[in-house]
């Protein structure tokens, strides 16, 4: 389905970005995991890759919200593959916390990533992929722009950024050959889903209409499906992925 693309995940370490890693490898594609702090973890993943993929997984250190690290990532991609087809903006941070609570040292901590990361990063791969005149980024979203629930103030701020972001983009280069969408995830088993618990606590599950959280997993398919020329059609798009979270 992607087996001749390059393709950049940020966040890849842990959670949905390596979720997305390991189904875009074991579909054939050539993957540049991004991580900041979780070297170790990049690194196990990388090894796993090589096995269950066949592949041999790119390792790019750098902050995703710092725009001459993402830069020189870019750039060492580029030197060992040459092109980049496909890019995932996932890595973000959720502070969960009412917001009188939240410093300004958090605040400015959810914006960079969520928002401002993803930002830097198209800014600095879209020349690459005009120059090919073909490429596809998706963004990972929530359904916190559709759906609120208690301390999440400002991570929603970032998020709705985020999806006006994408629509935006979509509409400025969808001529170019470049697509552009957003995966809004609802709750999904992850650390992050764990401090959102901590203040909203049961009565998330409860108003799940399937009865279970999401996986990674079931993020990493649509993501490699929207990375893939079966989405060729789709561009702009928010699509929510969350069990039905939003209709309750």
């Amino acid at each position: 389905m992607i087996g001749d693309k390059n393709i950049v995940i940020t966040g890849a370490s842990r959670g949905i970005g390596a979720a997305v890693a390991r189904e875009a490898a074991v579909n054939g594609a050539r993957v540049g995991l991004n991580y900041f702090k979780s070297k170790a973890e990049a690194e196990s993943l990388a090894e796993e890759l090589e096995h269950i993929g066949g592949c041999q997984p790119l390792l790019l250190a750098f902050d995703a919200s710092d725009p001459n690290q993402v830069e020189h990532g870019i750039q060492l991609f580029l030197d060992e593959l040459g092109s980049i087809d496909g890019w995932v903006n996932n890595a973000a941070i959720n502070i969960s916390g009412l917001l009188p609570t939240v410093s300004k040292k958090e605040i400015q901590a959810q914006i960079d990533s969520a928002l401002l990361g993803p930002i830097f990063c198209c800014r600095a791969v879209l020349p690459h992929m005009l120059r090919q005149h073909q490429g596809s980024i998706v963004n990972i979203g929530s359904i916190v722009t559709r759906k609120m629930f208690r301390g999440q103030t400002v991570y929603a701020a970032a998020k709705g950024g985020l999806l006006a972001f994408t629509r935006a983009l979509a509409a400025e280069y969808g001529r170019k050959g470049i697509r552009v969408n957003c995966i809004q995830p609802g709750p999904v088993k992850s650390d992050m889903l764990d401090t959102a618990l901590n203040l909203a606590g049961d009565e998330i599950l409860g108003q799940i209409p399937v009865g279970r959280y999401g996986t990674p997993g079931d993020i990493a398919s649509l993501a490699v499906f929207l990375l893939s020329e079966q989405s060729s059609y789709i561009t702009g798009a928010a699509i929510n992925i969350d069990g039905g979270y939003h209709l309750t």
